[in-house]
């Protein structure tokens, strides 16, 4: 299975257009061993944002898609992300439910 991502930033005159992800999780590499305990780690840590930014990081839909059988569901919960839209019930169950099992 492939995934294809394009994430960018322009400029703007002399600033950043910011877009919607943000970058406080983990970055995935040999150094950094990424675990459930990161996930629980990261959700604690955005708990008082709204569902949709605590996974609007672009290494933590990495992880997700990559490790953990999220793959074909990353599309959409990108799309969630890009359009700033309510993450579905059952996503942010099964994404808890995850970061719990650390």
């Amino acid at each position: 299975m492939t995934y294809g991502f394009h994430f960018c930033k322009t400029f703007s005159g002399s600033s950043f257009i910011q877009g919607p992800l943000s970058s406080t999780f983990p970055i995935e590499n040999w150094n950094n061993l990424m675990t459930m305990r990161t996930l629980k780690n990261h959700l604690d840590r955005t708990k008082s944002f709204p569902f949709v930014k605590r996974i609007a990081d672009f290494h933590l839909l990495l992880f997700l898609a990559m490790f953990h059988g999220l793959g074909s569901d990353v599309p959409a919960l990108a799309g969630c992300v890009s359009t700033k839209t309510a993450i579905p019930e059952g996503y942010q169950l099964l994404i808890k439910s995850m970061a719990n099992t650390s």
